[in-house]
Formats: structure tokens, sequence, C-alpha cells
């Protein structure tokens, strides 16, 4: 930079000074910082001066050619200086016949002042530029919200360095410098030299809680480069704090070893992490600070979840969950619907994750009462900052300093000092009801009038409309913008599922087209645990076209490879999802290779090997349903299980019915009654074979299936003409080829009389 977008500045003897610069880069992006001389300031747009009078200016007529705004503040004409400008080809303003500027009196304002408050200003006009969408679009907006950024940081290093400010004004200016600095460049080592020589001045002046914020964020800039180095700094600050015996602050500092524990994502960090939420609770109970021992909790069962779906951890989760719903009668409760609303989340999914759809459906009544009675509330927060509210004992308890919080400590709306906490604003909190609200309700799809799709398309178009934060770093932006993509393809996910659950194969393939498309510029870590789910969702569309060559690829890759044992699963497929989407396409795998006459029938008998284990050791009954199901109609033996007896069919064909109604699985049980049916009842005459046909095809109709109505209608076809029924056995034969003329060209094959081996892999192909 060879000019400063419009303001020149001089020093003692009137001579034009340009700022010198140094750099910075993030995400790519080369920013110069000006190194600004302090020593004058003036404007170089203003156009006439008028004796002793006070020029004033609009907001416009302080915005230079190149975009940059300039100080929007009245200023004195007599004390003045300025000179005659022009414009050049590249947008900035560069001196033409300078008036002589050494007889000029010195500026009666406080140049410092000036530079504080330039900074706000630059900073305020690149955090308000442009929405994050519109910032990743255009790479020229990327430039000039860097230049803005450089800019202020520039004012802000110039008063620094000038070093003639009061203790407090000094720290606090610091702090945003430091602030500034961590968030948009990658310059940390120069924040948190800036962060050591503020917490110094605290220190000395004792400014208790600036020096806790400071600390906050040195934790912070520390933890970006030396993620065991803060963690250990951050232990020794927790230990000060809890010697000074501020509470509040300890509550914070812990919260944040919780998230650092966290982010580090390993199995002892997250017993560290829980540990702490554990710590947090007890300490607040003995304070009387509800609210915090409530949040410590809600966190607590979120992080047992997020660690395993076994039956201990979810457990572990409703017995912490129970303790955060004793708050619920607390005034100060209904202050923070964000808690609310994380609480019921938290409570939801240990149901979903238990497969109990009984419960998930009451706790999604409860949460829908909640929702619908928080929507016009004015505590929700656009910004997604949590305020959690402190005890009287504790505000008491908490330094001189704090007696007016800023930064960690906040007030809320009511007036009370808070602990503030970050997490999603009321839109994205919304969706995600939806989202949870189509997932409860999605065994009944077909059944409910496809109300789970409602619920999801809702959650699609309400995260189609939300405005992109228009003000705010870029930093946070576009965290805020993955966040929403990530949401809307879990949306989908469920969308396309529940499409191909009613075998609606061609609106599921033009969904999953929309996600791929919306996955496709997402990032590793977001894009990986999605695109297991695309490869999978790619795969049962070409099952259930009758693509089976192209199906039998993607199930047989090496993203769907199981794991040697049920030991090492855990280690060779971290998520649960993927553990279970493997275990899926091996069965899908068996059922298409389960034919003698397939090119790849040798590999059955050693594939159902390895999965016994790994089905059975698998948390899901829908899991065990599908297995026990494969088993009964398996005529080939394992290493372990000889082929099975009309004995051991049945008890097989009882596990997956009892494991199918325990979890309302309705496709399952449609499945396993038809098998019933053709494999037990087949030539038989009397009431029990028709009523387990006709029960098999009523199954069929609610599921909306075509081709188990197809199947269930051939099976009870055959059934009423053994009885003797021939006309109502010809109608249930015509409906049957009617359903079937509208299943894909593939699969348009007469059901009744296949070959028997034909007939149970097509009764039993899972979903």
């Amino acid at each position: 930079m060879s000019s400063y977008n419009g303001q020149l500045y001089c020093d003692s003897s009137g001579t034009p000074v340009y700022p010198q610069v140094h750099g910075y880069t993030r995400h790519g992006v080369q920013v110069q910082i000006p190194r600004i001389s302090p020593d004058f300031i003036y404007q170089s747009n203003a156009s006439e001066v008028k004796g002793n009078q006070q020029v004033y200016a609009s907001q416009s007529e302080f915005q230079s050619d190149s975009g940059l705004p300039q100080f929007p503040h009245q200023v004195n004409a007599d004390v003045l200086p300025f000179t005659q400008v022009q414009t050049t080809t590249n947008g900035y303003l560069q001196p033409t016949s300078p008036v002589p500027l050494t007889h000029l009196p010195v500026p009666s304002f406080d140049s410092q002042i000036v530079l504080l408050a330039l900074a706000e200003e630059y900073f305020t006009a690149a955090f308000g530029q442009s929405s994050g969408t519109e910032v990743h679009e255009r790479e020229q907006d990327i430039t000039l919200y860097y230049k803005l950024i450089a800019t202020g940081l520039g004012c802000l290093d110039a008063v620094l360095r000038q070093g003639r400010l009061s203790p407090d004004l000094e720290a606090r200016t610091r702090l945003r410098y430091a602030s500034v600095l961590f968030q948009e460049t990658e310059n940390y080592m120069e924040a948190e030299e800036a962060l050591s020589q503020g917490i110094l001045l605290c220190d000395r002046h004792r400014f208790q809680d600036l020096k806790y914020n400071m600390q906050h964020l040195l934790i912070h800039v520390m933890f970006a480069t030396n993620p065991r180095a803060s963690v250990k700094f951050l232990d020794g600050v927790i230990k000060d704090v809890e010697a000074y015996r501020h509470v509040a602050w300890v509550y914070a500092f812990r919260f944040l070893r919780a998230t650092l524990s966290l982010n580090i994502a390993s199995a002892q960090e997250t017993v560290v992490a829980i540990n702490q939420f554990r710590v947090i609770t007890n300490l607040a109970d003995h304070n009387g600070d509800k609210m915090i021992s409530a949040a410590a909790s809600i966190f607590e069962a979120m992080t047992c979840l997020r660690r395993s779906s076994s039956t201990e951890n979810i457990e572990q989760a409703q017995r912490t969950l129970a303790a955060a719903r004793s708050s619920q009668l607390d005034p100060a409760f209904h202050r923070v619907p964000q808690l609310a609303s994380m609480m019921h989340f938290m409570d939801i999914s240990c149901s979903l994750q238990q497969i109990d759809p009984t419960q998930a459906k009451l706790k999604l009544e409860t949460m829908h009462s909640m929702l619908d009675a928080m929507t016009y509330s004015n505590n929700w927060t656009s910004d997604g900052i949590v305020r959690v509210p402190l005890g009287d004992h504790t505000v008491r308890s908490l330094p001189e300093s704090s007696q007016t919080p800023s930064g960690i400590l906040q007030i809320d709306s009511a007036g009370a000092i808070c602990v503030s906490l970050s997490w999603l604003p009321k839109d994205e909190i919304y969706a995600l009801g939806y989202l949870f609200s189509g997932a409860v309700v999605f065994h009944r799809n077909a059944m409910d009038g496809q109300k789970s799709e409602q619920y999801l398309n809702e959650a699609k178009r309400l995260i189609g409309i939300m405005p992109y934060l228009k003000t705010g770093l870029l930093t946070m932006l576009e965290p805020r913008y993955l966040w929403r993509r990530t949401l809307l393809c879990q949306v989908q996910i469920h969308l396309i599922f529940a499409l191909c659950a009613r075998t609606s194969w061609s609106a599921a393939k033009e969904e999953l087209s929309l996600l791929k498309a919306n996955a496709a510029d997402l990032p590793e870590p977001q894009l990986a645990p999605i695109s297991i789910f695309i490869h999978y969702l790619d795969a049962l569309i070409h099952q259930a076209t009758g693509d089976l060559d192209s199906a039998l690829a993607i199930f047989q890759s090496s993203i769907f490879a199981l794991p040697t044992s049920s030991s090492n699963a855990t280690t060779s497929l971290p998520l649960q999802p993927h553990r279970d989407l493997a275990l899926l396409a091996a069965l899908n795998t068996l059922l298409i290779i389960r034919s003698p006459t397939h090119a790849k029938h040798s590999l059955f008998p050693t594939l159902l090997s390895q999965l016994e284990p790994l089905a059975l050791a698998n948390p899901s009954k829908n899991i065990h349903a599908a297995y026990y199901l494969l088993r009964a109609t398996s005529p080939t033996s394992t290493t372990s299980d000889p082929a099975p007896g009309i004995v051991k069919t049945k008890q097989y064909l009882q596990s997956a019915l009892k494991a199918a109604k325990h979890t309302a699985n309705n496709q399952l049980m449609c499945i396993t009654l038809n098998f019933m049916s053709s494999k037990f009842f087949k030539g038989v005459v009397g009431e029990q074979a028709e009523k387990s046909a006709r029960a098999s095809l009523q199954l069929a109709k609610k599921g909306r299936e075509s081709l188990w109505i197809g199947v269930a209608n051939g099976v009870l076809a055959e059934t009423l003409e053994k009885q003797g029924k021939g006309e109502e056995a010809d109608a249930v034969r015509r409906e049957g080829w009617d359903v079937a003329g509208r299943l894909p060209v593939a699969m348009q094959r007469e059901v009744d009389g296949l070959p028997e081996e034909d007939e149970e892999a097509e009764t039993i192909r899972v979903a």
C-alpha cells in the first residue's frame, strides 16, 4: 500500500507520511496491516473550510471511492489541515498541489480516541458488508473484507504503540486487538504477546474481570498451535481461580476445559469432559446455581450419547437429564429456551437410540408443546448465545470489576449476571426440531399420511429461507454456513430413507441427486459421514430398481468393509452409523448372491459367518431382526451353524418377529409374515393359513409398499385357491399384477409361480 485509502498523515513538520505496512495471511489471502502514525489525522475529502464554522458531513460524504469508511464525526475547520486530492485509476486518493501545512496549528482532538473509533468503524464495515454466502461467492469481497480488518488492526496497533492510554482503556484495547487478530488472522504469536502484556497490566491494576477474559482468549490462541500446552495452562488457571473462590469463573473455565477435551477427540479426553461436567454440577448444586447445574447435566448427557450408543451410556444420559428436569420449575429456566430445547433433543435422542418408538412419541409431543409455547419468547438470541443465569450467592462472590460484566460474563434480559455459552440461534433450533420430529414418526410415515416426510420437508424449507447472518466475523459465518449445509444434508438423508421405505424410487433418486449437489462443496470432516450414506442410498436404489450388478459393486466396496471381529469394530469403524450401514450392506449383499446360480454365490458362507457375531453384538434390534430373517431363509450353513431345520427356522422367525414388533418396524413384520405364510402354510387348507396371508397383505398395504403388496397378493391368492375360493383368488391375483405393473421395469415379473429359491429371495429383500 502506497496510500491509505483516502486518508493522509503528516508528521510534526507538516510533511505527508504514508503508512508502513506489515502483513498476515488468512485463508490464503495476503493482507497488509498499515502502520499508522497518529500525529495528525485529517479528512482528505473535506471540500471547504469556512472560517471558524464547524463542518458537518453526511455518512455518504465520508465514504471514499475505494469503499472504505472514514471518520464520521464533526471536526473544527480552523484546526483541520487538509490538502487537495484526486482519485487515481486504482481507486486510491493521491495528493495534488498540496497546501503548505507547516504553519497550521496542532489539532485539538485526541488522536488515540479517533484511532480507536476508526478501528471500530472499519470492523463494523467489514462485519456488515455481506452475508456469509455472498462473501464466499465473490473473491473481491473477501479481499475488501480483509483490507477493512487490516485497517482496523492498524489503528489499534498505532494506539498500543504510542502507549499513552489509561490502564483500563489499554487493557480493553489489547483484548480487542488480540481478539480480532486471533479470529481473523493467523498471527497467533502476536495475539499471544498482546494478551500476555495485557494480563500483566491487569495484575498490576487488579482488573480481575479483564484478566480472566484475556486468559480465556489466550487459551484459545494457544490451543490453535499447541492443544496439550493450552490444556495444561488451563488446568493451572482453574486452580488459581478456585483459590480466589471466584465461582462464576470456575464455571466458565471448566466449561472451556470440557469443550477443549471434546475437540481433542480421544477416548481419554471424553472421560475428562464428562468429569468436568460432573464437577460443575456438584459445585453448582452446592452454591444454588440451578441453571448452571442443569446446563452441565444436559452437556454431560450430550457427551454420553456422543461417546457411544451402548446401553450404559444411554442410561447415564437419561439419569443426567432427569437431574436437569428438576430445574424446570425454576422461573429462570424459561429465560433460557435454548437449554430447554437442548434437553428435549437429548431426551428424544435416548429413545431413538434405544429404538423405543412409544416413548419417543410421548417425548416428541412434550417437545412440541415447549417449542410452541416459546415461539414468541423475547429470550431467544439471534447470535446463538446461551446466557445461563447465576445465583445470588455466586454473584456476591464475584470480584468488584465483574459487577458490570462483559465478555464471558454477561447480563441477560432480566438483568441477571450470566455465564455466556455458544450454541444455536432460534431458527436453527426449530429446523433441528423438525428433523427430530421426522425421525420419531419415521416408522409410521406411510400409515400416517407421510407425516415424517412433511416434517422433513418443513425442515428443508426452513433451512432454505434462513437469512444468513448479515453481520459478524467471516470466520464465524463460515462455520455457521457449513453447519447449515450439513443440517440440510442430514434432513435429505432422512427424507430419502422415508421415500425408499414406501418404494417411491423415482422421488428418492431425485432427492439423492440434490443431496449429492449440496454435499459436493463440504470440507472433508463434514463430508466423510455424509458420503457413507450417499454411497449406501445409491446402492439401495440400484438394488430396488433391478440394477443388481451396480448395487453389488457398491455394497462390496472398501467403504463398507466389515471389521474382522466385533472386538475391533469400534476401532476400524468408529462411527456407529458407519457400522450399521456396513452391516446393512453385508445383508443386502447376501440377499443378492444367495441364489446358487449367482456368480459370487461361493462368498455366501464366508460372509454370513463374518456377519453373525457383528450383527448380534450390534445394539440395534432392527439389525437383529434382519439377521434372524436372513438366517431363517438361508439354505446354506455357516461354520458355527448348519443349515437350519424346521425347528431352527421357526426359532429364527420368532426372534425376527419379536424384534420387529419391539421397534414397530412394519416392513420387517410384513416380510416375516409373508415368508411364514409361504414356508409353513403353502398347500395347507385351514383358517390359520388364510389369516396369516391376509395379515401379510394388510401390513403391506399399510406400508404402501408396491413390491410387498404384490408378493402378499400372490401368497394370499394361492392360499384362497387351496380353500376353494377361486373367484376371490383371481381377483386378488389381478390386484397383485396391477401393483406389479407399477414396479420398476427390471422388477416387473410375476411373483406367483416363481422357483422356490427366487420366491424366497423376493420375499426377504431388505430395504
